[in-house]
């Protein structure tokens, strides 16, 4: 009963801050406008709750919610876009925590599920020369401090773990660049040494999906940079600091995505540096589809040929055998667990 509980709360939480979210939109748009994106997001969950199959006519409705909501951002915070400092001086360098890795799971690692677990394994495993560093609750401080009201919004519940988050990716590659990887990634082969010295890198899958306003050209979970273009990640940073600062909800939960957007349509050296990254990773999220059914390892092989960061999942429960054979699940616990 709790339990169940527990979940209808939560689902009501959501639907109350979203019918909120929708308000605040029609403030700077139209109620018409403002309703057209709660579809486009109804249309989202449905998608990821019953398999993800983009018709043309919801292809139609996000693609028009991603034009409702960056012209309310525009509008609503258009003026600090156009006047921000783009070329302001970088913070100082810090060598020791250059060319890093980095992810996070606050909890600490030893606390993780055990795909989290093989996950980071992974990555130790093929980052060669580069430290990887999994941030945690406990050793947060020592690389990224935020304001004082962020850290107030993240205890009461304004500003929900996965945001705090996103947040800190771009603290640390602003003040250190490198490499975020989420902790969910499966990596199956070396991490190349150029990587690091990319003026930007991010997974690219053109027209992959239009859930997003990314729609494959660039993803959040996974973000680099060079020393000299942790500019980039500042303008981000700052851009996100902005809205919270002025906000006590979240207009979208895709809000980075959108962000990142409007950094490329204010500044073409941003634009530009997301042109510039070649496609990569096109069956990122292949592998997750497979991970309760039978391991193949023909299936594998095709999987690795051109791929080799797979965004995994913690939030579901698989099999570690299906019909007496051992599944992808299983075969990545035989691999990587630590």
């Amino acid at each position: 009963m709790t339990k169940n509980h527990n979940r209808v709360s939560r689902l009501a939480h959501r639907l109350c801050e979203e019918l909120y979210a929708t308000q605040e939109v029609a403030t700077e748009t139209s109620w018409y406008e403002a309703l057209e994106t709660l579809r486009a997001k109804m249309d989202i969950q449905i998608m990821a709750h019953n398999g993800v199959v983009e018709t043309s006519s919801k292809r139609k409705r996000l693609i028009r919610k991603h034009e409702i909501m960056l012209d309310y951002l525009e509008k609503k915070y258009g003026v600090f876009y156009r006047n921000y400092d783009y070329d302001a001086s970088l913070s100082l360098r810090n060598p020791n925590l250059e060319g890093r890795v980095w992810s996070c799971w606050w909890q600490g690692i030893e606390n993780a599920p055990d795909i989290v677990k093989c996950c980071v394994e992974s990555i130790q495993r093929n980052a060669g020369k580069h430290k990887v560093t999994v941030i945690t609750e406990k050793n947060l401080s020592q690389y990224v401090q935020f304001p004082n009201w962020v850290n107030e919004k993240k205890r009461k519940g304004i500003m929900s773990l996965t945001h705090y988050s996103d947040l800190l990716r771009m603290s640390l590659l602003a003040q250190y660049g490198g490499l975020w990887l989420d902790a969910t990634f499966l990596c199956t082969e070396k991490i190349e040494d150029a990587l690091f010295s990319m003026p930007l890198f991010t997974i690219k899958r053109p027209d992959y999906l239009h859930c997003s306003v990314a729609q494959g050209y660039y993803a959040n979970y996974s973000l680099g940079c060079n020393i000299d273009n942790r500019w980039i990640f500042r303008t981000l940073r700052d851009f996100y600091l902005h809205y919270w600062s002025q906000n006590d909800y979240l207009v979208d939960y895709l809000l980075t995505d959108y962000l990142i957007a409007l950094m490329q349509k204010h500044n073409k050296r941003i634009a530009d540096a997301f042109a510039e990254v070649e496609p990569n990773n096109p069956r990122c999220d292949d592998l997750c589809k497979l991970l309760g059914e039978p391991y193949e390892g023909k299936k594998w092989t095709e999987l690795s040929e051109n791929t080799g960061l797979f965004k995994l999942t913690w939030k579901q429960s698989f099999p570690i055998e299906k019909k007496g054979k051992q599944t992808y699940y299983g075969k990545i616990l035989q691999e990587y667990y630590p």
